[in-house]
């Protein structure tokens, strides 16, 4: 028993202990797992929490107003079938909206993701390097 603890205790030193590549840091299979789980999610992991904090907001308004157009649909009582068939329109496109945010948020995550390196790349500042090289 004590022997598997030490063989484990020993092999997770050994995964926590290696350096992280910055650029194998962000990984579009994480990004994936992320969105998944909520809306934003995946721009949080990506370090955009402006745009995830968007993506949280408009699910949560879209899952609000989907929810109380669906109240007011089921709880009509009056005679105007127009009137009922909008809160059924109305419950029904704001849940394409909750649709539609979770792709988006998924598969710009995704694309970040793959990108993340390129933006480490472009914010170096090629010209100190430039100015440096000349001075030698």
């Amino acid at each position: 028993m004590s022997f598997k603890f030490l063989i484990l205790l020993f092999l997770t030193t050994i995964v926590i202990a290696q350096d992280v590549d910055s650029l194998t840091a962000k990984t579009p299979k994480m990004a994936v797992k992320r969105a998944l789980m909520f809306p934003g999610g995946g721009q949080f992991y990506n370090n955009q929490p402006v745009k995830g904090g968007l993506l949280i907001g408009v699910a949560l308004a879209a899952g609000f107003l989907y929810l109380d157009n669906a109240n007011k649909y089921q709880s009509y009582n009056g005679n105007n079938a127009t009137e009922k068939t909008s809160y059924l329109k109305l419950r029904n496109k704001y849940g394409w909206w909750i649709g539609f945010v979770y792709i988006y948020g998924l598969l710009d995550a995704v694309v970040e993701a793959h990108l993340h390196p390129i933006h480490d790349i472009m914010s170096e500042d090629l010209t100190q390097s430039k100015q440096e090289g000349k001075e030698e």
